[in-house]
């Protein structure tokens, strides 16, 4: 092959840019034309770029404070691919002001998938058209095709390849230096990706230190890899959010199913691919629980375990032989999880420590960690193929293998040809001349719910890439610092409680609760409610660019009317609720209810008109959250005419776990109710050590009831 070095990367150069080409369609390779990057994910990705080229240069390198604002996490907690953003950040002053890299990057994904793959192969077989048709397997593997409409920087399962091919290659000189460099590189484009590698270079390493047993040379090599990859990390910014918030909720809940080899049915954003042309169809699966090996894959699955089975003891007498088990096993086991699934049905479940629960929450999406599995049974199987045969009939079985193969999996190349399986099935289409004119004068786009996973990044997408829109914290990020979005929301909402609203932001409304609540608070003031594009904004100094559309529409969102002597159960979901600003989940807790959050949270409703001049409000409370030996000191407020002042250890303190109080109905302006809890001294669940949950919480009320005296 020394001959033919140059002609091998030229000959997949133009192989991998056919298939980008087909994948993403012509029109779509342009570096300016952003039309196909339309998925939640990739808009954040894209936004993202946009925000941080147009920024100046910070330390750490990738930060990006004007996107996420308040929680701005920077691009390592993003898929933006850091070290392509920060190479095109460096000469953005030569590109276009619309230019995006992402096309490229596919490009290079499929480039290095195929050249990464035909050097392991041929490294073992010394076979070009084998290695030819072998890389192919991985070139259109399903689960990396698949990926490209929602997570571009999940595309880079060369940096996999890669590792195997570090281990597999012999005679490599500074071999830790590579996987040093290696690891290092994937902190730039993804840390799932740092994980897997993490994982797969220690197995390797302590296979070493059994034979070896050098503790000396196992934490030179340990250093050597841990050392840049911490230095990495640092620049990039990914120590901007602190520890116990990359430990993300939900390890079991995006799970690989066990089905998920065999099934060539998985969803995608507008509907779902069957990748199967042979196979009959099965239930759809989720992108994580998906991981279809083709039909030329099943096939090399079974000749695996068959010569498995009647080669065992000469496995295991082979060097690596445990290491690549060893991956095999653990993540295949961390992948499936303690919640088993079967063609999308929950089969089994089995608690597991708490601790455990905690450290595996690194990778909720443990589904995604069975791809070094995958591609393991590829490889292997290829070379034992070529191993078991003669070079001849090797390459013959092979070229069959791949042709069942191709037929099998192209329903599911036919269905992303174009970039058809990348766009949502209802199109944004927003009123161009009215957000250019607004954005003028109000630089910044916010929401009423600062949250990490935010409902405005697709539908307002063309806004936030307005270039007059400098500042937003509508945004999503992989991690980010829940302590400040707590601290965030509270400010907010205690400017909204003194009728204030900066005259340059604009203000996207996140539910209906919040905008009966804003329409309360500020009726009597120069503030505008504009629906435009299917979403309620609030801009500060526009009451009279209201259009009769927006003043009839505003209309049907008046307070929820509660009728005496029935109880009105408190969800944080529910848009018709009678809960306003400062509310916050209680997502896997068994007691009902929603949590007060930061210094102030409201309840706002009218009475009925059955409603007895003398009424008692009963406030059903299920937890509160204090330190130790303190109690949670709070104030009750209602219509800024009566409050009552609480201080309290447990809530067993309280008669029936409720707060009574007693209204005359005459002293009620209107027949509306504004409760306001004022909470002098909310808590973190993480400041008392019980999680990572870092919201500033207070009581947890379950339901509001009026009763007729």
């Amino acid at each position: 092959m020394n001959n033919k070095n140059i002609l091998i990367p030229i000959f997949y150069s133009i192989l991998s840019l056919l298939l980008t080409s087909y994948i993403l369609g012509i029109d779509n390779l342009s570096f300016i034309n952003s039309k196909w990057l339309t998925a939640h994910d990739v808009t954040s990705d894209v936004v993202t770029w946009k925000f941080f080229k147009n920024d100046v240069w910070r330390f750490p390198l990738g930060s990006n404070p004007h996107y996420g604002l308040d929680i701005g996490s920077g691009i390592a907690f993003t898929g933006s691919i850091p070290i392509l953003a920060i190479i095109f950040k460096l000469i953005i002053n030569v590109l276009p002001d619309n230019f995006h890299y992402f096309s490229l990057w596919v490009f290079i994904c499929f480039f290095l998938q195929s050249y990464i793959a035909f050097l392991i192969i041929y490294n073992k077989s010394e076979n070009l058209i084998f290695s030819i048709i072998g890389s192919l397997f991985f070139l259109l593997s399903p689960i990396l095709i698949n990926r490209l409409g929602t997570h571009l920087s999940l595309s880079a399962h060369w940096l996999i390849l890669m590792s195997f091919y570090l281990e597999t290659k012999k005679n490599i000189l500074h071999k830790n230096i590579y996987w040093s460099a290696l690891i290092s590189l994937s902190s730039l484009i993804h840390f799932y990706f740092t994980i897997m590698l993490l994982g797969i270079f220690f197995l390797f390493r302590l296979n070493d230190f059994k034979e070896n047993l050098n503790f000396k040379k196992l934490f030179k090599q340990t250093l050597i890899v841990l050392g840049p990859l911490t230095f990495t990390m640092f620049v990039i910014g990914y120590f901007h959010v602190p520890f116990t918030d990359s430990l993300g909720y939900g390890y079991g809940n995006y799970t690989l199913d066990i089905a998920g080899i065999f099934s060539g049915n998985t969803d995608v954003i507008n509907g779902n691919i069957n990748w199967s042309f042979f196979l009959p169809n099965t239930p759809s699966l989720p992108p994580e629980g998906f991981a279809y090996l083709g039909l030329g894959g099943i096939f090399f699955l079974i000749f695996l375990i068959i010569t498995f089975f009647f080669n065992f003891k000469l496995f295991i007498k082979k060097k690596n032989f445990l290491p690549f088990f060893l991956i095999t096993f653990f993540f295949s086991i961390v992948a499936i999880t303690n919640k088993i699934h079967l063609f999308n049905n929950h089969i089994l479940s089995f608690e597991i420590p708490t601790i455990f629960y905690g450290i595996l929450s690194i990778v909720r999406a443990s589904g995604r960690l069975f791809w070094p599995v995958y591609y393991l049974i590829f490889l292997i199987s290829i070379i034992l193929l070529y191993n078991n045969f003669s070079k001849k009939n090797s390459v013959y079985i092979l070229i069959l293998i791949f042709f069942l193969q191709l037929i099998d999996i192209y329903p599911g190349l036919k269905r992303n040809f174009n970039a058809s399986a990348f766009f949502p099935k209802e199109k944004t289409i927003i009123n161009y001349s009215f957000w250019n004119n607004l954005t003028k004068n109000h630089p910044t786009l916010r929401t009423t719910y600062l949250n990490n996973e935010t409902k405005f990044l697709s539908s307002l997408r063309e806004v936030l890439l307005l270039k007059n829109i400098k500042n937003t914290d509508i945004s999503t990020h992989g991690r980010y610092n829940r302590r400040l979005a707590s601290i965030s929301r509270s400010n907010l909402y205690k400017s909204f409680d003194q009728k204030q609203i900066p005259h340059n932001i604009i203000f996207a409304v996140d539910n209906y609760n919040h905008l009966r609540n804003l329409k309360y608070l500020f009726k009597d003031t120069d503030v505008g409610f504009l629906f435009r594009d299917n979403v309620w904004i609030v801009v500060s100094g526009y009451k009279n660019k209201m259009t009769d559309h927006d003043k009839n529409h505003l209309e049907k969102y008046n307070p929820i009317i509660l009728t005496p002597n029935s109880k009105t159960t408190l969800e944080f979901s529910n848009q018709d609720s009678i809960h306003g600003f400062g509310w916050t989940h209680n997502l896997g807790s068994a007691k009902k209810g929603i949590w007060t959050e930061g210094n102030i949270s409201n309840l706002f409703f009218k009475l009925n008109e059955s409603a007895a001049n003398n009424l008692k409000i009963k406030i059903n409370i299920n937890s509160i959250i204090t330190r130790k030996n303190v109690p949670i000191s709070f104030t009750i407020n209602i219509n800024d005419n009566f409050s009552k002042k609480f201080k309290l250890k447990n809530i067993n303190e309280l008669k029936e776990k409720s707060i009574i109080i007693n209204l005359n109905k005459k002293l009620v302006k209107e027949e509306i109710i504004y409760i306001k809890f004022i909470i002098d001294n909310p808590v973190t669940k993480l400041e008392l050590l019980k999680s990572p949950d870092a919201r500033k919480l207070g009581i947890l009320i379950e339901s509001l009831e009026l009763i007729n005296n």
